[in-house]
């Protein structure tokens, strides 16, 4: 009895058992803390160097359209086949001229285009001309269209020569001119078009976007966990952790993009938007075990032991789960996917490791410094039955049918837009008009109405054959009758005359169903009947509808597939760490709920245009067909996140002898402060980023603002605890013949398995 008093007494005592790898690896790191903490530092903004020193190679908006062999690509490729490498490319540039009150027919308005013609022309790049068949507008035949029809605009169109490389490297060439023609011809709105310059306008939009967004995030971030841990040093330490894994997966994507592919133009954002997020967590939920060890009596290396024990494998699964999520979108064919999986499980990756590394290493070396600079006032000590949410945990596990109807109702009515829920792709129409290219879109469609830059192109080879040009005739006619709204028709030919690109121009954008109509009546009734009949020929639909119908499409199909791997493997892994069926199950039903309400609530807003003023953006009826794999993805990761951390507690508190019910109220209770935190620091970056100008961007980062918030504060809070109080000791059923699964530790609790046989050993005294 004496020594088992002694036991309870010595909070530094715990029975011996064999140390995970987690907390091995954490341990040494601590005890060797300089050295870690040089290592670490070294690697991460080495790698940053490289990647700097390299150069980040990103997807202009062409490379983008070109990234997947659909069908609209395959027509720009055969056409592209029989030109001569010198005019492969021949990217189009459009420069477009107007004035508020002058009339294009007006000499000083005739003098102005002629000037901004032979800047135009005199442009060179290593003493070459920048620009190819630079016609005058008004010596141009009428059939042109180059001068406006309400005669208040001229566009003068040029093609830039060359391959893609060459064209490029011209661009740079002809950016001082085109920059300063606005202020030398004050009074005249002169704008350029063109997709080269529009990317590199889009690339500058979202680096500021990203420098804002890192500085205001970093400031939310301080300021919530400076009211969660109410010390200075403490607040500070999960920004080094999160600075220095976003650094080293920048590095790591500039090194990628350029020995293996370049990346898309929205996944920097995306990494700051995983990454800082992750990071900031995983250290809250490290940090806050490490100091209520401390607090509990605990030595420095012992409170190390005990965190890296629990909340440290933890955080190693609760990662993996992100990982594992995250790893769904190579599943998806689109390339924008692949280079945005890397680099956010690159980020999550490094996350993890500095968690288990670095963080020990930090806090080693503070100590009780860790809990400098707390002011007085600010906060106070939380108590273990979790304030406001152990209140509310209790109130839902005493009337569990009540609260589980009426928050699926919620859900489910949040969760309705879904119904008209509409993909497409928010291209130039969505970027701000700030951006000059915009700004030239917007000119071209609104003078030029009937043949503008919306383009419906078809291509067709053997073209060169008398059939086949016969057959071309046809299809006009047959085009021009069952479609109508369409401009009038282009022929052009290729270089080598072998195919032909048949051009019709739409009105509108490439996301109106009038459009896609016209793409899938030309790709599916016309072409048949036209071209099906001649030997050796075919036909392909190209242009901004079809490229949107055929974007649609590849994004659109692998979503069963991404999301029942992502699923599949979720319910496999809380399989083997709860040895139960109904706990991943349920797992899997409620993060459903939540990604329903994230859907939901941006079809309102992004699809329907609900707070479009307050947020300020422009409404284009379409949630871009990239984001639902997205958000699903990084979702059903993070969800699993705080799902692992409350289960983990529940499991352990009814291992340790209680009843399902108090364990389910203290499990929830004693870790809702950290799942607060966490949330709220989360929701804060997710909110930063609806800031951006970039509509793939705001609407990903709404989306998950949401789905984080509604997870946080009503699934984990109300529809767990309600559910896992009606179901009771079912919870944990497993069926016998499923025993024989391994059992995977997630959260070892050394001193709760310790107090919970002494005080049984106690009791039996």
């Amino acid at each position: 009895m004496q020594t088992e008093a002694r036991s309870l007494n010595n909070p530094n005592l715990t029975t011996k058992k064999a140390r995970s790898w987690t907390v091995r690896v954490a341990m040494w790191s601590a005890r060797h803390r300089w050295l870690v903490l040089i290592l670490w530092l070294v690697f991460v903004f080495g790698i940053f160097a490289v990647g700097q020193g390299m150069g980040t190679k990103t997807k202009s908006l062409d490379d983008a359209q070109s990234a997947s062999q659909t069908e609209a690509q395959t027509a720009i490729n055969v056409f592209n086949a029989g030109n001569k490498p010198e005019t492969a490319f021949n990217e189009p540039l459009q420069v477009v001229i107007n004035h508020p009150t002058l009339k294009a027919t007006d000499p000083a308005f005739r003098e102005t285009v002629g000037k901004v013609e032979e800047s135009l022309r005199n442009a060179t790049f290593n003493n070459q001309k920048v620009l190819a068949n630079l016609p005058d507008p008004y010596t141009a035949p009428p059939q042109t269209g180059l001068i406006s029809p309400d005669v208040s605009s001229v566009r003068i169109v040029a093609a830039i020569g060359g391959d893609k490389k060459a064209a490029h490297e011209k661009l740079e060439g002809i950016k001082p001119v085109l920059g300063g023609l606005s202020k030398a011809y004050p009074g005249y709105n002169i704008h350029t078009f063109n997709l080269g310059l529009l990317g590199d306008q889009q690339l500058q939009l979202a680096q500021s976007g990203l420098e804002n967004s890192l500085i205001i995030t970093t400031l939310v971030t301080l300021i919530i966990l400076f009211l969660a841990f109410r010390a200075v040093v403490a607040a500070i330490v999960p920004l080094i952790l999160g600075v220095t894994a976003l650094q080293g997966a920048f590095g790591f994507m500039a090194i990628y993009s350029n020995v293996v592919a370049k990346i898309d133009l929205t996944a920097a954002n995306l990494i700051v938007l995983i990454g800082l997020a992750v990071a900031v967590d995983y250290s809250l939920f490290l940090i806050t075990r490490y100091r209520k060890e401390q607090a509990n009596g605990r030595d420095r290396m012992k409170a190390l032991e005990i965190a890296s024990s629990t909340s440290g494998r933890a955080v190693f699964f609760s990662g993996l789960t992100v990982i594992i999520s995250l790893a769904g979108l190579f599943f998806a064919p689109a390339g924008a996917f692949s280079s945005i999986a890397v680099g956010t499980i690159s980020v999550v990756f490094l996350s993890i490791v500095g968690s288990l590394t670095f963080l020990p290493a930090l806090l080693s070396i503070l100590g009780n410094k860790l809990n400098w600079g707390h002011l007085p006032g600010i906060g106070r000590p939380r108590s273990d039955n979790g304030g406001f949410w152990g209140w509310l945990v209790a109130k839902v596990v005493r009337y569990p049918v009540v609260f589980t109807v009426v928050t699926v109702a919620l859900l489910l009515v949040v969760a309705s837009p879904l119904l008209h829920f509409r993909m497409g792709t928010n291209g130039i129409d969505a970027l701000p008009d700030s951006l000059d290219g915009v700004q030239a879109y917007h000119l071209l469609s609104d003078k030029w109405p009937q043949s503008g830059i919306l383009t419906l192109d078809t291509v067709v080879n053997g073209a060169d054959r008398a059939d086949t040009k016969a057959a071309i005739g046809q299809f006009q006619q047959s085009v021009a009758q069952q479609i109508g709204g369409l401009g009038n028709s282009q022929i052009s030919y290729n270089d080598s005359g072998q195919a032909a690109k048949i051009t019709f121009f739409q009105h509108g954008t490439p996301n109106d169903q009038a459009n896609w109509d016209a793409v899938n009546t030309i790709r599916h009734a016309i072409i048949p009947a036209t071209f099906d009949k001649l030997p050796n020929v075919q036909a392909y639909v190209a242009g901004d509808a079809a490229t949107t119908l055929d974007t649609n499409k590849l994004n659109g199909d692998p979503i069963p597939l991404v999301f029942g791997f992502i699923l599949g493997m979720s319910f496999l892994l809380l399989l083997l760490a709860f040895h139960s069926i109904v706990i991943p199950l349920k797992a899997i039903v409620l993060n459903l709920l939540s990604t329903g309400a994230a859907y939901g609530s941006m079809v309102l807003v992004f699809q329907d245009g609900y707070l479009s003023e307050q947020i300020g953006f422009r409404v284009t009826g379409v949630i871009e067909s990239f984001v639902p794999i997205f958000v699903f993805a990084v979702l059903f990761g993070l969800s699993m996140d705080y799902h692992l951390f409350i289960l983990t507690r529940i499991k352990e508190l009814k291992d340790s002898g209680l009843d399902s019910v108090e364990a389910v109220t203290r499990g929830i209770s004693q870790t809702s402060g950290t799942i607060t935190s966490a949330a709220a620091i989360m929701v804060a970056v997710f909110l930063v980023f609806v800031a951006i100008p970039l509509m793939t961007i705001r609407q990903v980062g709404f989306g998950l603002a949401v789905a984080v918030f509604v997870d946080a504060a009503i699934i984990r809070s109300i529809l767990l605890p309600a559910t896992m109080r009606l179901l009771g000791d079912w919870n944990w059923y497993l069926p016998r013949w499923l025993n024989w699964l391994p059992h995977l530790t997630i959260e070892a609790e050394p001193e709760l398995e310790t107090q919970t046989s002494l005080q049984t050993a106690k009791s039996e005294v």
